[in-house]
């Protein structure tokens, strides 16, 4: 019986694929029945022919294994002839996947085919283990031993193949990886470099995956690979396996910089070299406060440098070249910078992946020196394709090669610069190197203004939003600038159609669009012409941009409505009053389409605008304009003098100042960067202590003596608002005033604040009750951080109070301290005002922000800084009234709690008693 090879079955395949797909299907369909039945013979060899026959198959198509193939391979594998073994291994990884049942089955033929005497049999399971050990931890578990001692096989074919696959069954069993750490080092100084190229590289990817700590005991080998070994590639995993061990131990770095600067200087291998640097950049090897760290930079750079000035070397040099040296930019930008010119042709390079690297390191290389120059460059990149010029194609390159020629049409920065992704990277690459740390390489912010405008006008990709950011923050910080912001978005934005139907195509017209309508809005008093601008900003064509530049520009036009109106009232003329009507009528006419717009915040705007606008208008049709004479002046022959007008209104409607008001009453200064964090902590202000500790309130004792008339102010109740609650509370007022008239109580005492009533007699009892309240009151009013308490005023009666005469007291020495407020007192008691260096000063501002926290790298340029010398927005302390005494009033003179300024941080309370004269009577006068 004729059986179907694999040839045939690839023969077969191919030739119905060519026919038509229903007859390939047909033909995989026929083949699918003959495998199936020879997978379920007796042959041994017909069945290992029909488990290759399925495996091709399921690696060309998407086909499932047939039921019971791992079962079949595990055959195929169990048999004693070595090719058909060897079948049944290359199977295997197919056949079985995760902890199937035919796993189990091979546990036993795997370890004898392990342990075999013959040095052809452990290769063949060895091949297969890699992937059988990461899918079954019960299989790496029960075959780790058995790796263990293949370590120290014979073989270094086999010590080779046993190290790679300790990797995945330690994935499997973690816990191998203590037991067999000591044979794995052994295996770096193993006398085949075959196998200490497999041991490093195990070595490297498990410090990869579980961090470098625990493999730094292997140091000392590794170091030897390093100096002893002249293998490419091994060098570079061991060069690898160094850049995660320097950073935890520092002590490497000065014992690896003999051999590493030894490598870079003599080595011809670039991915070496890449890998070199790499790892001195990461070791911290390029140190520049170190002597060695800056030799070893120099010897990088100038190793780096050869391969980009040399223009006809290999593409891939001069990649491997840009890449390292973006690594070393950071820590040696000068010497990085004398390859300025390779690099910056680099952009004209045909390949796109060196253009990158170079735009990466360029945009790294600028500084406030060569900004412009750079900027120039990108912006020629930036520019579109002239006509006529484009890539060569690949046939045209393979014909100059052939023939030693060069490629026509020949390749130029224009014409480099087709891809849309490309073009969106170098533009925003040009934007963020003009912002970069706050602008602090910008030597001329107009030069910025039209940089931006022509990124605009030659971007062809959509930028607009960065641009927009740029150029409203650059207006808001730098004062001096606007003028010729305004000037020049005035001109060549607002009053240019074709840059405005570009605009709404989505690329980087509509973004400047947006921030040009607000500037000029927000800053009208720069305008050469703010009627021209209303025109152009409420043109007819506005209902086809977004609803975010309509709403803008409705906001704009009624700002420069508001100050051109404003303006037209200084010179109030019948030419005025005729011009400002008909300026109305345009702008209502301008605004009213968008009532019924789709957007919300349109129709809202354009309501609000109209309504204000119908406003004017009425005012200024019934307003009565001037009389002009016939000489062209406003007054009237025989009148020069004037006359009294019957109203005092000024001679223009007053309607001409709604507007402005809404816009300019609040001016908006910028702010500097984190200038709260510049704001000192007073000292001995805690921010994290708590005010009571504990937290909360306190609790309030229920206990507490409380006066007799807040019990009955407690008890009234007012109602709902009316009807029986005000019958009550007339009751009770009545009630009151009947007391207050007769002067006494129930129990015989005036109802006033617990004083002392004159021939009172007070019981043992109540004294000692009276005494108790008094201690326990006493006692809260110590813990209590509310309550003003003084030791020193501890008295437990009235009587023992001492008296103060005031008598003697010289009134007219008392004026200084009464009239001494919080501005005289010392600068001194006040904590030092910090300062920014950096920043704009708002109008008003006295003194700027200084000492800059630590954490702050930098402070906005052109910020507006915070006066904190100024009343309003410093905390002071608090303001007392002035001491003043009353007259004397029946021969007593009284102090009122509240008079004395008290110093802040120091509150005390006086009681002082006095006798009066004339009827001995004792009067409490306290003092806080």
């Amino acid at each position: 019986m004729f059986e179907r090879t694999l040839q045939d079955l690839i023969r077969g395949l191919r030739a119905h694929k060519a026919s038509s797909k229903a007859a390939e299907d047909a033909f995989l369909a026929e083949a699918m029945v003959e495998m199936r039945e020879e997978l379920k013979g007796k042959d041994m060899a017909l069945k290992a022919e029909g488990v290759l026959k399925m495996c091709y198959l399921m690696m060309l198509y998407p086909i499932p294994p047939p039921p019971g193939f791992a079962f079949h391979v595990v055959e195929v594998m169990s048999s004693p002839r070595y090719h058909l073994k060897q079948l049944g291994y290359l199977a295997a990884p197919m056949a079985f996947s995760g902890e199937t049942e035919e796993v189990v089955l091979t546990v036993n033929g795997i370890k004898k085919d392990l342990m075999s005497p013959h040095l052809a049999m452990p290769p063949l399971p060895l091949t297969a283990l890699p992937y059988l050990l990461s899918m079954s931890p019960s299989l790496a578990n029960t075959l780790h031993p058995d790796l263990l001692h293949l370590l120290t096989h014979s073989s270094p074919r086999i010590r080779k193949r046993a190290v790679l696959c300790l990797l995945p069954c330690w994935e499997s069993y973690p816990e191998g990886l203590r037991e067999g750490f000591s044979r794995l080092r052994e295996r770096l100084q193993d006398e085949d470099q075959g196998v200490v190229g497999a041991t490093v590289g195990v070595v490297m990817e498990l410090a990869r995956r579980q961090g470098g700590k625990n493999y730094l005991p292997l140091a000392p080998e590794l170091f030897g690979i390093l100096t002893g070994s002249s293998n490419n590639w091994m060098l570079i995993k061991v060069v690898k396996l160094f850049a995660i061990l320097t950073p935890l131990e520092p002590r490497l770095v000065r014992k690896l910089l003999p051999p590493i600067t030894n490598l870079i200087s003599s080595t011809s291998a670039i991915s070496l070299l890449y890998e070199c640097v790499r790892t001195c950049i990461v070791g911290g090897m390029l140190d520049p406060d170190r002597a060695e760290g800056e030799v070893l930079a120099r010897v990088c750079v100038e190793k780096l440098g050869g391969y980009l000035r040399d223009e006809g070397g290999d593409q891939n040099l001069r990649y491997i070249a840009l890449l390292a040296m973006v690594k070393i930019i950071p820590t040696h930008p000068q010497m990085v910078a004398e390859y300025q010119e390779e690099v910056l042709q680099s952009l004209d390079d045909p390949d796109v992946s060196i253009r990158m690297r170079a735009l990466e390191l360029v945009t790294s290389m600028v500084d406030q020196y060569n900004m412009r120059s750079i900027v120039d460059q990108l912006l020629a990149h930036l520019a579109p394709p002239t006509k006529g010029s484009s890539l060569p194609s690949a046939m045209a390159s393979l014909a100059a090669a052939a023939g030693g020629g060069s490629p026509t049409p020949t390749t130029t920065a224009q014409s480099l610069s087709l891809t849309p992704a490309y073009r969106l990277l170098l533009a925003q690459r040009l934007i963020g190197i003009i912002a970069h740390d706050t602008y602090s390489n910008v030597p001329d912010f107009e030069w910025v203004v039209s940089v931006l405008i022509d990124v605009a006008y030659i971007s062809q990709v959509d930028v607009g939003a960065e641009i927009k950011d740029i150029l409203l923050d650059v207006i808001g910080r730098v004062r001096s600038v606007r003028e010729y912001a305004v000037g020049v978005l005035e001109d060549k934005v607002i009053g240019d159609e074709e840059f405005r139907e570009r605009g709404r195509e989505g690329t980087g017209e509509d973004g400047l669009m947006e921030a040009a309508v607000w500037i000029c809005g927000e800053y009208p008093s720069d305008l050469s012409s703010p009627l021209s601008a209303i025109s152009s900003i409420l043109s007819p064509t506005l209902h086809l941009s977004s609803p975010s530049l309509i709403s803008l520009s409705l906001q704009s036009a009624a700002k420069i409505f508001g100050y051109h109106t404003a303006e037209a009232s200084t010179s109030w003329s019948v030419d005025r009053h005729t011009e400002t009507k008909n300026l109305v009528a345009s702008v209502k006419s301008g605004v009213s389409p968008f009532i019924s717009h789709s957007d919300i915040e349109v129709q809202e705007r354009a309501a609000e605008l109209l309504q204000l606008l119908n406003f004017v208008e009425a005012d200024i049709s019934t307003h009565v304009p001037p009389i002009k004479t016939v000489n062209g002046d406003d007054t009237v022959p025989g009148l020069e003098g004037g006359f009294e007008a019957e109203s005092s209104g000024p001679p223009y409607p007053k309607s001409l100042f709604l507007f402005q008001p809404l816009f300019t009453s609040h001016e908006l200064n910028a702010v500097a960067y984190r200038a709260q964090e510049v704001v000192q902590i007073p000292e001995g202000l805690d921010l994290d202590r708590e005010i009571i500790p504990g937290g909360g309130f306190g609790e309030i004792d229920v206990e507490e003596e409380v006066d007799e008339s807040e019990v009955e102010k407690e008890k009234l109740d007012l109602g709902e608002g009316g009807g029986a609650g005000m019958e009550e509370l007339r009751k009770v007022l009545r009630e009151q005033e009947e007391r207050e008239r007769n002067g006494k109580g129930k129990s015989g005492r005036k109802k006033g604040k617990g004083k002392k009533i004159e021939g009172e007699v007070m019981s043992v009892e109540e004294k000692e009750e009276r005494a108790k309240r008094k201690a326990a009151k006493k006692a809260r009013a110590k813990d209590d951080p509310y309550y003003l308490y003084d030791e020193k005023a501890d008295v437990d009666d009235v009587d023992d109070i001492p008296i103060v005469r005031l008598d003697d007291v010289d009134l007219a020495n008392t004026e200084e301290p009464q009239t001494k407020t919080k501005s005289s007192r010392k600068k001194a008691d006040l904590p030092p005002s910090p300062q920014i260096d950096r920043g704009e000063l708002p109008e008003g501002a006295s003194t700027v922000l200084s000492s800059r926290p630590p954490n702050t790298d930098r402070v906005l340029s052109g910020l507006a800084a915070v006066d904190l010398n100024d009343a309003s927005c410093t905390h002071s302390a608090s303001r007392f009234e002035e001491y003043q005494l009353d007259d004397e009033k029946d021969g007593e003179q009284e102090l009122r709690v509240g008079d004395l300024p008290t110093p802040v941080g120091e509150i005390q309370v006086v009681r002082v008693k006095r006798k009066k004269k004339t009827t001995g009577k004792k009067k409490i006068v306290e003092e806080s």
